[in-house]
This record gives C-alpha cells, structure tokens and sequence, in this order.
C-alpha cells in the first residue's frame, strides 16, 4: 500500500508455511477459538487487515492487489474488476466458473461462520460453491484486495476450531453440516504447479486490464519497513484486538 501511495500497483501471489487460519479484521475470535487444538495441529493464526471472516490457508494460492485507491473507481466497481482479472485466469486453467450474482439473502456478518460457506456477490465460484474468496480495505489513498484460490478444500477447518462447534447449527443462519467450497483440482483433476497458476493468473490481469505485468518490481519496501510490519501484525494485541 506504500507502493500504491506513490502511483504503482502491484500483484503479488504467495502461499503460506505453516498452515495458518487468518480472522477478518472485524471479525470476533478472542475466546472464540480452540488455540491448543491449533498448535497441536501446527497451525498458526492471524488477523488481516481486510475484512471478512476465517479463512484456512494451506493448500491453496493467495493473491494481493496494491494500487491508489480510485484508480478503477469506487470500492464495488474496482473489486468488480479484479474479481473479473481472476475469472478469466482461472479460465485460462480450463475451469468452469462464473462471478456470483446477488441474492435475496443477507450477507451474514464478521462471525465465525467460514468465510468459504458463502459466495458473496462477485466473487468466483463453481457450481454455487465458492472458488476464491476476496476482501478489499480503503486507507490513505491506497487500496488493498487480496483472497484466496482454493486448491484443494480443508475450509472446514476454520469452523472446527471454533470452541463449543461441534453439532452446532451455524451461527448465521441456522444451516449446519460441513464448509463446502470449490477447489481446483476437483474441477481440473489435477493441482496446478505454483508456476502454471501465476501464469495463468498475470495473463487474466493483462487481458482485463490490457496491461502488461512485469516480473518482480524494484523499489518496493525495505527489510526495516518490512520488519516494522512484521512486529504489528505477530503482536497478540493486534490478532486478538475482537
């Protein structure tokens, strides 16, 4: 988001080690989940500075887009448009997905029902399910919207370590049974490598945007700023602000 305060955008895509279960930025979790079942199982936890709810990162690919805050337009249309640079890479893979459409149904709220439970209105989904779940946070100039592509489907971990869960009814609206989501090598039959997936990921950028997106940019912040940031995100107080 610095970088984007000084006019660039960036695309970065990532995996995570360990295994981690990231909590929306508005999200209550203080006393709400099992951290001794977590640490026995290696799993780390996090809160994003995006909005939302739990998301388990592991076998699957995240995504992040930096750029000034109004450069494609207001929140909806600028998320739009990204959430339409995924669909075509994903695409690109041979896939079978679509853009979620709006529904009667209310949006549940920063809970702890599994971000994955829901496909919200333009995000990507196959099937009904939902594929790559995505949130954008508005600061100073800059926005950040970043998710994650699933590849092979392990969200039910974000509400099995939720204490008290087990044959509870969801917390939303009543509807229990396992998180379901979309996951890529159900519908490629196969795990793409990390390279095809970027590959196929920068072409739906340059197609949506008619941009080309060069390799590995200079001039993104340093150790120091990197480390400062670090130090925010790893402190308790912050992961367990709600």
């Amino acid at each position: 988001m610095d970088a984007a305060r000084e006019g660039r955008v960036v695309l970065r895509l990532y995996r995570w080690a360990p295994p981690c279960l990231s909590f929306g930025r508005n999200q209550r979790a203080e006393g709400l989940y099992d951290l001794a079942a977590a640490r026995r199982e290696g799993i780390d936890l996090v809160r994003r500075p995006t909005g939302g709810r739990a998301v388990f990162h592991h076998r699957e690919l995240t995504y992040s887009v930096v750029a000034p805050a109004e450069l494609w337009g207001g929140l909806r249309r600028s998320y739009r448009r990204i959430n339409r640079a995924l669909l075509l890479g994903v695409r690109r893979l041979g896939a079978s997905v679509r853009e979620a459409e709006r529904s009667g149904r209310r949006a549940p709220g920063p809970g702890t029902r599994a971000c994955f439970r829901d496909p919200l209105p333009g995000e990507i989904t196959a099937a009904g399910r939902k594929l790559i779940g995505s949130a954008q946070w508005r600061d100073r100039d800059a926005l950040l919207q970043h998710g994650s592509l699933i590849l092979h489907d392990e969200q039910e971990v974000a509400e099995r370590l939720r204490l008290g869960s087990e044959g509870e009814a969801d917390d939303a609206t009543g509807d229990g049974g396992p998180v379901r989501a979309a996951a890529l090598a159900d519908l490629l039959g196969r795990a793409p490598e990390t390279a095809e997936l970027g590959e196929a990921l920068r072409a739906g950028f340059e197609e949506a945007f008619g941009v080309y997106v060069e390799g590995a940019p200079d001039g993104l912040p340093g150790e120091a700023r990197v480390r400062e940031l670090e130090q925010k995100y790893r402190d308790p107080a912050w992961t367990w602000r709600r």
